[in-house]
Protein backbone atom coordinates (compact mmCIF):
# COMPACT_ATOMS: atom_id res chain seq x y z
CA UNK A 1 0.00 0.00 0.00
CA UNK A 2 3.07 2.25 0.15
CA UNK A 3 2.78 3.02 -3.58
CA UNK A 4 -0.87 4.01 -3.23
CA UNK A 5 0.06 6.36 -0.37
CA UNK A 6 2.82 7.99 -2.43
CA UNK A 7 0.41 8.34 -5.37
CA UNK A 8 -2.04 10.23 -3.15
CA UNK A 9 0.76 12.69 -2.45
CA UNK A 10 2.33 12.86 -5.92
CA UNK A 11 -0.86 13.12 -8.00
CA UNK A 12 -1.94 16.54 -6.62
CA UNK A 13 1.67 17.76 -6.87
CA UNK A 14 1.79 16.66 -10.52
CA UNK A 15 -1.50 18.44 -11.25
CA UNK A 16 -0.13 21.57 -9.59
CA UNK A 17 2.92 21.41 -11.84
CA UNK A 18 1.03 21.07 -15.13
CA UNK A 19 -1.49 23.73 -14.07
CA UNK A 20 0.87 26.38 -12.73
CA UNK A 21 4.09 25.70 -14.67
CA UNK A 22 2.51 25.34 -18.10
CA UNK A 23 0.24 28.29 -17.35
CA UNK A 24 3.28 30.40 -16.45
CA UNK A 25 5.37 29.53 -19.52
CA UNK A 26 3.56 32.18 -21.59
CA UNK A 27 4.81 34.96 -19.33
CA UNK A 28 8.24 33.32 -18.98
CA UNK A 29 8.56 33.29 -22.77
CA UNK A 30 7.47 36.94 -22.89
CA UNK A 31 10.15 37.89 -20.36
CA UNK A 32 12.87 35.83 -22.07
CA UNK A 33 12.46 37.29 -25.57
CA UNK A 34 12.83 40.86 -24.29
CA UNK A 35 16.60 40.22 -24.21
CA UNK A 36 17.19 36.95 -26.11
CA UNK A 37 16.31 36.65 -29.83
CA UNK A 38 13.16 34.55 -30.31
CA UNK A 39 14.43 31.55 -32.26
CA UNK A 40 17.75 31.31 -30.44
CA UNK A 41 15.87 31.40 -27.13
CA UNK A 42 13.39 28.69 -28.16
CA UNK A 43 16.00 26.56 -29.90
CA UNK A 44 18.37 26.67 -26.95
CA UNK A 45 15.55 25.81 -24.56
CA UNK A 46 14.35 22.73 -26.42
CA UNK A 47 17.78 21.51 -27.44
CA UNK A 48 18.95 21.61 -23.81
CA UNK A 49 15.78 19.99 -22.45
CA UNK A 50 15.79 17.39 -25.24
CA UNK A 51 19.37 16.33 -24.56
CA UNK A 52 18.59 15.91 -20.85
CA UNK A 53 15.45 13.83 -21.48
CA UNK A 54 17.16 11.75 -24.17
CA UNK A 55 20.06 10.96 -21.82
CA UNK A 56 17.67 10.25 -18.95
CA UNK A 57 15.77 7.71 -21.06
CA UNK A 58 18.89 5.52 -21.29
CA UNK A 59 19.23 5.55 -17.51
CA UNK A 60 15.63 4.30 -17.39
CA UNK A 61 16.43 1.36 -19.68
CA UNK A 62 15.70 2.64 -23.20
CA UNK A 63 17.76 1.46 -26.18
CA UNK A 64 19.03 3.45 -29.17
CA UNK A 65 16.06 4.40 -31.40
CA UNK A 66 15.54 3.07 -34.92
CA UNK A 67 15.95 5.29 -37.99
CA UNK A 68 12.17 5.27 -38.50
CA UNK A 69 11.73 6.82 -35.05
CA UNK A 70 14.16 9.63 -35.90
CA UNK A 71 12.23 10.46 -39.09
CA UNK A 72 8.91 10.55 -37.26
CA UNK A 73 10.39 12.58 -34.40
CA UNK A 74 11.73 15.08 -36.95
CA UNK A 75 8.24 15.53 -38.42
CA UNK A 76 6.78 16.13 -34.96
CA UNK A 77 9.71 18.43 -34.17
CA UNK A 78 8.67 20.61 -37.11
CA UNK A 79 4.97 20.61 -36.20
CA UNK A 80 5.15 20.89 -32.41
CA UNK A 81 8.32 22.92 -31.86
CA UNK A 82 9.50 24.72 -35.02
CA UNK A 83 6.08 25.91 -36.20
CA UNK A 84 3.96 25.40 -33.09
CA UNK A 85 6.14 26.74 -30.31
CA UNK A 86 8.50 28.90 -32.35
CA UNK A 87 5.64 30.74 -34.01
CA UNK A 88 3.76 31.21 -30.75
CA UNK A 89 6.80 32.71 -29.01
CA UNK A 90 7.51 34.94 -32.03
CA UNK A 91 3.95 36.28 -31.77
CA UNK A 92 4.61 37.37 -28.16
CA UNK A 93 6.45 40.35 -29.64
CA UNK A 94 3.00 41.76 -30.47
CA UNK A 95 0.50 39.93 -28.22
CA UNK A 96 0.06 39.91 -24.44
CA UNK A 97 0.93 36.55 -22.88
CA UNK A 98 -2.54 36.04 -21.37
CA UNK A 99 -4.36 36.78 -24.63
CA UNK A 100 -2.09 34.36 -26.49
CA UNK A 101 -2.87 31.66 -23.92
CA UNK A 102 -6.59 32.22 -24.51
CA UNK A 103 -6.26 31.90 -28.29
CA UNK A 104 -4.17 28.73 -27.92
CA UNK A 105 -6.81 27.28 -25.58
CA UNK A 106 -8.93 26.81 -28.72
CA UNK A 107 -6.65 23.93 -29.74
CA UNK A 108 -9.12 21.17 -28.68
CA UNK A 109 -11.70 22.73 -31.01
CA UNK A 110 -9.24 22.46 -33.91
CA UNK A 111 -8.32 18.87 -33.01
CA UNK A 112 -11.97 17.79 -32.99
CA UNK A 113 -12.54 19.31 -36.44
CA UNK A 114 -9.33 17.74 -37.78
CA UNK A 115 -10.29 14.31 -36.41
CA UNK A 116 -13.63 14.71 -38.18
CA UNK A 117 -11.92 15.53 -41.47
CA UNK A 118 -8.94 13.13 -41.22
CA UNK A 119 -10.38 10.15 -39.33
CA UNK A 120 -14.11 10.48 -39.98
CA UNK A 121 -14.70 10.89 -36.22
CA UNK A 122 -17.99 12.80 -36.19
CA UNK A 123 -18.40 15.01 -33.09
CA UNK A 124 -21.47 14.72 -30.87
CA UNK A 125 -24.08 17.43 -30.60
CA UNK A 126 -22.58 18.58 -27.29
CA UNK A 127 -19.15 18.81 -28.89
CA UNK A 128 -20.51 20.83 -31.82
CA UNK A 129 -22.16 23.18 -29.33
CA UNK A 130 -18.81 23.52 -27.56
CA UNK A 131 -17.11 24.31 -30.87
CA UNK A 132 -19.74 26.98 -31.56
CA UNK A 133 -19.15 28.60 -28.18
CA UNK A 134 -15.40 28.51 -28.76
CA UNK A 135 -15.71 30.19 -32.15
CA UNK A 136 -17.99 32.86 -30.67
CA UNK A 137 -15.51 33.47 -27.85
CA UNK A 138 -12.62 33.72 -30.30
CA UNK A 139 -14.57 36.22 -32.43
CA UNK A 140 -15.32 38.37 -29.37
CA UNK A 141 -11.69 38.28 -28.29
CA UNK A 142 -10.21 39.25 -31.65
CA UNK A 143 -12.90 41.80 -32.58
CA UNK A 144 -11.83 44.28 -29.89
CA UNK A 145 -10.74 47.70 -31.17
CA UNK A 146 -7.27 47.45 -29.63
CA UNK A 147 -6.62 44.36 -31.78
CA UNK A 148 -8.40 45.31 -35.00
CA UNK A 149 -6.67 48.71 -35.19
CA UNK A 150 -3.12 47.33 -34.88
CA UNK A 151 -1.72 45.54 -37.93
CA UNK A 152 1.13 43.94 -35.95
CA UNK A 153 -1.33 42.47 -33.46
CA UNK A 154 -3.40 40.99 -36.28
CA UNK A 155 -0.25 39.44 -37.77
CA UNK A 156 0.55 37.97 -34.34
CA UNK A 157 -2.95 36.53 -34.02
CA UNK A 158 -2.68 35.03 -37.52
CA UNK A 159 0.64 33.38 -36.63
CA UNK A 160 -0.86 31.94 -33.43
CA UNK A 161 -3.73 30.43 -35.41
CA UNK A 162 -1.19 28.77 -37.74
CA UNK A 163 0.55 27.41 -34.63
CA UNK A 164 -2.72 25.99 -33.33
CA UNK A 165 -3.35 24.30 -36.69
CA UNK A 166 0.16 22.83 -36.59
CA UNK A 167 -0.31 21.52 -33.04
CA UNK A 168 -3.72 20.14 -33.94
CA UNK A 169 -2.42 18.29 -37.00
CA UNK A 170 0.50 16.88 -34.99
CA UNK A 171 -1.85 15.76 -32.20
CA UNK A 172 -3.93 13.76 -34.68
CA UNK A 173 -0.91 12.51 -36.64
CA UNK A 174 1.03 11.25 -33.60
CA UNK A 175 -1.33 8.29 -33.07
CA UNK A 176 -0.61 7.02 -36.59
CA UNK A 177 3.19 6.94 -36.55
CA UNK A 178 5.72 4.82 -34.69
CA UNK A 179 7.81 6.31 -31.90
CA UNK A 180 9.98 4.83 -29.12
CA UNK A 181 8.10 3.15 -26.25
CA UNK A 182 10.00 5.36 -23.80
CA UNK A 183 8.06 8.61 -23.53
CA UNK A 184 11.18 10.38 -22.23
CA UNK A 185 13.15 9.26 -25.29
CA UNK A 186 10.34 10.17 -27.68
CA UNK A 187 9.93 13.65 -26.22
CA UNK A 188 13.69 14.13 -26.00
CA UNK A 189 14.14 13.30 -29.68
CA UNK A 190 11.36 15.67 -30.73
CA UNK A 191 12.74 18.47 -28.55
CA UNK A 192 16.34 17.97 -29.74
CA UNK A 193 15.40 17.97 -33.42
CA UNK A 194 12.90 20.80 -33.05
CA UNK A 195 15.41 22.80 -31.01
CA UNK A 196 18.13 22.30 -33.63
CA UNK A 197 15.74 23.51 -36.35
CA UNK A 198 14.80 26.58 -34.31
CA UNK A 199 18.47 27.42 -33.76
CA UNK A 200 19.09 27.05 -37.50
CA UNK A 201 16.25 29.45 -38.28
CA UNK A 202 17.65 31.91 -35.76
CA UNK A 203 21.12 31.77 -37.31
CA UNK A 204 19.74 32.13 -40.85
CA UNK A 205 17.64 35.10 -39.71
CA UNK A 206 20.76 36.83 -38.38
CA UNK A 207 19.74 36.64 -34.73
CA UNK A 208 23.31 35.80 -33.68
CA UNK A 209 24.42 39.32 -34.61
CA UNK A 210 21.82 40.79 -32.26
CA UNK A 211 22.64 38.41 -29.41
CA UNK A 212 24.79 39.96 -26.68
CA UNK A 213 25.32 37.98 -23.48
CA UNK A 214 26.28 41.13 -21.59
CA UNK A 215 22.85 42.65 -22.28
CA UNK A 216 20.83 39.71 -20.96
CA UNK A 217 19.07 40.76 -17.76
CA UNK A 218 18.74 38.36 -14.81
CA UNK A 219 14.99 38.24 -15.47
CA UNK A 220 15.51 36.93 -19.01
CA UNK A 221 18.21 34.47 -17.94
CA UNK A 222 16.12 33.04 -15.11
CA UNK A 223 13.08 32.86 -17.39
CA UNK A 224 15.05 30.80 -19.94
CA UNK A 225 16.35 28.45 -17.23
CA UNK A 226 12.82 28.12 -15.81
CA UNK A 227 11.51 27.16 -19.25
CA UNK A 228 14.17 24.45 -19.62
CA UNK A 229 13.95 22.88 -16.16
CA UNK A 230 10.31 23.38 -15.25
CA UNK A 231 8.47 24.25 -18.47
CA UNK A 232 9.98 21.34 -20.42
CA UNK A 233 11.43 18.65 -18.14
CA UNK A 234 9.38 18.87 -14.91
CA UNK A 235 6.03 19.55 -16.60
CA UNK A 236 6.61 16.81 -19.18
CA UNK A 237 7.45 14.31 -16.43
CA UNK A 238 4.39 15.31 -14.38
CA UNK A 239 2.12 15.08 -17.42
CA UNK A 240 3.25 11.57 -18.31
CA UNK A 241 3.08 10.44 -14.67
CA UNK A 242 -0.56 11.58 -14.57
CA UNK A 243 -1.37 9.75 -17.80
CA UNK A 244 -0.27 6.54 -16.05
CA UNK A 245 -2.17 7.20 -12.83
CA UNK A 246 -5.45 8.95 -13.61
CA UNK A 247 -8.05 9.17 -16.36
CA UNK A 248 -7.01 11.12 -19.49
CA UNK A 249 -10.08 13.36 -19.08
CA UNK A 250 -8.73 14.57 -15.74
CA UNK A 251 -5.29 15.24 -17.19
CA UNK A 252 -6.83 17.27 -20.02
CA UNK A 253 -8.24 19.77 -17.51
CA UNK A 254 -4.96 21.65 -17.89
CA UNK A 255 -6.38 22.83 -21.23
CA UNK A 256 -8.70 25.24 -19.46
CA UNK A 257 -6.74 25.87 -16.26
CA UNK A 258 -3.54 27.03 -18.02
CA UNK A 259 -5.16 30.06 -19.75
CA UNK A 260 -6.64 31.23 -16.44
CA UNK A 261 -3.21 31.01 -14.78
CA UNK A 262 -1.63 32.82 -17.76
CA UNK A 263 -4.22 35.62 -17.65
CA UNK A 264 -3.79 36.14 -13.90
CA UNK A 265 0.02 36.12 -14.07
CA UNK A 266 0.09 38.49 -17.05
CA UNK A 267 -2.27 40.87 -15.27
CA UNK A 268 -0.56 40.75 -11.86
CA UNK A 269 3.13 40.53 -12.85
CA UNK A 270 3.23 42.25 -16.24
CA UNK A 271 0.46 44.84 -16.10
CA UNK A 272 -1.51 43.26 -18.97
CA UNK A 273 -4.99 44.75 -19.35
CA UNK A 274 -8.10 42.63 -18.84
CA UNK A 275 -11.17 44.13 -20.51
CA UNK A 276 -14.74 43.00 -19.86
CA UNK A 277 -14.94 41.77 -23.45
CA UNK A 278 -11.77 39.70 -22.97
CA UNK A 279 -13.20 38.13 -19.81
CA UNK A 280 -16.49 37.31 -21.57
CA UNK A 281 -14.58 35.84 -24.51
CA UNK A 282 -12.47 33.81 -22.08
CA UNK A 283 -15.58 32.42 -20.39
CA UNK A 284 -17.13 31.36 -23.72
CA UNK A 285 -13.88 29.88 -25.04
CA UNK A 286 -13.15 27.88 -21.91
CA UNK A 287 -16.76 26.70 -21.57
CA UNK A 288 -16.54 25.41 -25.13
CA UNK A 289 -13.33 23.53 -24.31
CA UNK A 290 -14.92 22.07 -21.16
CA UNK A 291 -17.88 20.77 -23.20
CA UNK A 292 -15.49 19.14 -25.67
CA UNK A 293 -13.26 17.56 -23.02
CA UNK A 294 -15.92 16.48 -20.51
CA UNK A 295 -17.23 12.93 -20.84
CA UNK A 296 -20.24 11.33 -19.26
CA UNK A 297 -18.20 9.58 -16.58
CA UNK A 298 -16.90 12.95 -15.34
CA UNK A 299 -20.45 14.31 -15.16
CA UNK A 300 -21.50 11.27 -13.12
CA UNK A 301 -18.68 11.92 -10.67
CA UNK A 302 -19.86 15.51 -10.27
CA UNK A 303 -23.28 14.07 -9.37
CA UNK A 304 -21.60 11.90 -6.70
CA UNK A 305 -22.38 8.64 -8.48
CA UNK A 306 -19.97 5.73 -8.63
CA UNK A 307 -20.55 3.85 -11.90
CA UNK A 308 -19.14 0.44 -12.71
CA UNK A 309 -15.64 0.92 -14.20
CA UNK A 310 -16.82 -0.35 -17.58
CA UNK A 311 -19.81 1.97 -17.68
CA UNK A 312 -18.13 5.11 -19.05
CA UNK A 313 -16.74 3.13 -21.97
CA UNK A 314 -19.81 1.01 -22.63
CA UNK A 315 -21.96 4.11 -22.86
CA UNK A 316 -19.89 5.66 -25.62
CA UNK A 317 -21.59 5.60 -29.01
CA UNK A 318 -20.81 2.46 -30.99
CA UNK A 319 -19.17 0.62 -28.08
CA UNK A 320 -19.26 -3.18 -28.34
CA UNK A 321 -18.60 -5.61 -25.47
CA UNK A 322 -16.47 -8.52 -26.72
CA UNK A 323 -15.64 -10.30 -23.47
CA UNK A 324 -17.27 -10.22 -20.01
CA UNK A 325 -15.86 -12.91 -17.72
CA UNK A 326 -16.72 -12.84 -14.00
CA UNK A 327 -14.85 -14.93 -11.44
CA UNK A 328 -15.81 -15.06 -7.80
CA UNK A 329 -17.39 -12.25 -5.83
CA UNK A 330 -16.22 -8.67 -6.29
CA UNK A 331 -16.19 -7.09 -2.85
CA UNK A 332 -15.73 -3.45 -1.90
CA UNK A 333 -12.10 -2.56 -2.54
CA UNK A 334 -11.83 -4.61 -5.73
CA UNK A 335 -9.32 -2.97 -8.07
CA UNK A 336 -10.29 -2.40 -11.70
CA UNK A 337 -7.26 -2.06 -13.99
CA UNK A 338 -8.32 -0.20 -17.14
CA UNK A 339 -6.14 -0.12 -20.24
CA UNK A 340 -7.01 1.79 -23.42
CA UNK A 341 -5.24 1.50 -26.77
CA UNK A 342 -5.85 1.98 -30.49
CA UNK A 343 -5.46 -0.06 -33.65
CA UNK A 344 -6.25 0.62 -37.28
CA UNK A 345 -9.88 -0.32 -37.94
CA UNK A 346 -8.91 -2.93 -40.54
CA UNK A 347 -6.79 -4.73 -37.91
CA UNK A 348 -9.40 -4.62 -35.13
CA UNK A 349 -10.76 -8.16 -35.63
CA UNK A 350 -7.26 -9.62 -35.75
CA UNK A 351 -6.32 -7.73 -32.60
CA UNK A 352 -9.46 -8.84 -30.73
CA UNK A 353 -8.84 -12.51 -31.51
CA UNK A 354 -5.27 -12.18 -30.29
CA UNK A 355 -6.44 -10.35 -27.15
CA UNK A 356 -8.89 -13.13 -26.29
CA UNK A 357 -6.29 -15.85 -26.74
CA UNK A 358 -3.33 -14.12 -25.10
CA UNK A 359 -4.25 -11.10 -22.96
CA UNK A 360 -7.53 -12.41 -21.53
CA UNK A 361 -6.25 -15.95 -20.90
CA UNK A 362 -3.14 -14.63 -19.16
CA UNK A 363 -5.18 -12.32 -16.93
CA UNK A 364 -7.76 -14.88 -15.80
CA UNK A 365 -5.00 -17.43 -15.12
CA UNK A 366 -3.29 -15.03 -12.70
CA UNK A 367 -4.05 -15.64 -8.99
CA UNK A 368 -6.31 -12.95 -7.57
CA UNK A 369 -8.05 -12.15 -10.86
CA UNK A 370 -11.82 -11.68 -10.56
CA UNK A 371 -12.70 -11.31 -14.23
CA UNK A 372 -12.14 -9.42 -17.47
CA UNK A 373 -14.23 -7.11 -19.66
CA UNK A 374 -13.12 -6.18 -23.19
CA UNK A 375 -14.77 -3.39 -25.20
CA UNK A 376 -14.10 -1.78 -28.55
CA UNK A 377 -15.42 1.23 -30.44
CA UNK A 378 -14.61 2.19 -34.04
CA UNK A 379 -14.41 5.81 -35.18
CA UNK A 380 -13.46 6.22 -38.83
CA UNK A 381 -10.15 4.46 -39.47
CA UNK A 382 -9.35 4.02 -35.77
CA UNK A 383 -10.64 1.36 -33.34
CA UNK A 384 -10.40 2.12 -29.61
CA UNK A 385 -9.91 -0.93 -27.37
CA UNK A 386 -10.60 -1.04 -23.63
CA UNK A 387 -9.32 -3.96 -21.49
CA UNK A 388 -10.69 -3.97 -17.92
CA UNK A 389 -9.38 -6.59 -15.51
CA UNK A 390 -10.63 -6.98 -11.93
CA UNK A 391 -8.33 -7.87 -9.04
CA UNK A 392 -8.69 -8.93 -5.43
CA UNK A 393 -6.02 -6.50 -4.23
CA UNK A 394 -2.89 -4.61 -5.25
CA UNK A 395 -0.68 -7.68 -4.82
CA UNK A 396 -2.78 -9.50 -7.42
CA UNK A 397 -2.35 -6.56 -9.80
CA UNK A 398 1.42 -6.79 -9.33
CA UNK A 399 1.39 -10.53 -10.11
CA UNK A 400 -0.08 -9.65 -13.50
CA UNK A 401 1.61 -6.31 -14.28
CA UNK A 402 4.82 -6.41 -12.23
CA UNK A 403 6.17 -3.96 -9.67
CA UNK A 404 5.77 -1.10 -12.17
CA UNK A 405 2.05 -1.78 -12.34
CA UNK A 406 1.38 1.85 -13.28
CA UNK A 407 2.74 1.04 -16.74
CA UNK A 408 0.78 -0.98 -19.33
CA UNK A 409 1.71 -4.62 -19.82
CA UNK A 410 2.17 -5.01 -23.58
CA UNK A 411 2.41 -8.54 -24.96
CA UNK A 412 4.78 -9.31 -27.82
CA UNK A 413 1.85 -10.46 -29.96
CA UNK A 414 0.07 -7.09 -29.77
CA UNK A 415 3.00 -4.66 -29.94
CA UNK A 416 3.03 -4.48 -33.74
CA UNK A 417 -0.73 -3.89 -33.99
CA UNK A 418 -1.05 -0.89 -31.67
CA UNK A 419 -0.97 2.61 -33.15
CA UNK A 420 0.42 3.93 -29.89
CA UNK A 421 3.37 2.16 -28.33
CA UNK A 422 1.70 1.44 -24.98
CA UNK A 423 -1.72 2.98 -24.60
CA UNK A 424 -2.95 4.33 -21.26
CA UNK A 425 -3.60 2.45 -18.01
CA UNK A 426 -5.35 3.53 -14.81
CA UNK A 427 -6.63 1.86 -11.65
CA UNK A 428 -9.94 2.42 -9.88
CA UNK A 429 -11.32 0.98 -6.65
CA UNK A 430 -14.86 -0.41 -7.01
Amino acid sequence: MKNLTSDRLLIPIAFGIIYIVWGSTYLANWFAIRDIPVFLMCGGRFLAAGIILFALSFLLGATWPKWEYWKNAALLGVLFFLVGNGGAVWALQYIDSGIEALIISAQPLIIVLMMWGMNGTKPTGKTLFGIGLGILGMALLVAQDKFMSDGNVLIGIGVILVCVLSWGYASVKISKIHLPESKAMSAGMQMMLGGAMLLSVGLLAGEAAAFDLDKITPRAAWSWLYLVVFGSIAAFSAFNYLLLKVAPDKVSTNTYVNPVIALLLGWSLNGEALTQQSLLAAALLLLGVVLINTRRDMIKKLLNKRPHPAAPFAQEAGSVKDVDIRKGRRKAGTIARIWQGQTAADKADQYLEMAKQVCVETAIATPGNLGVTVLHRTEGNITHHTFISYWKDLEAVKLFAGEEYGRPRIFVEEAGMLLESEGVVEHRTV
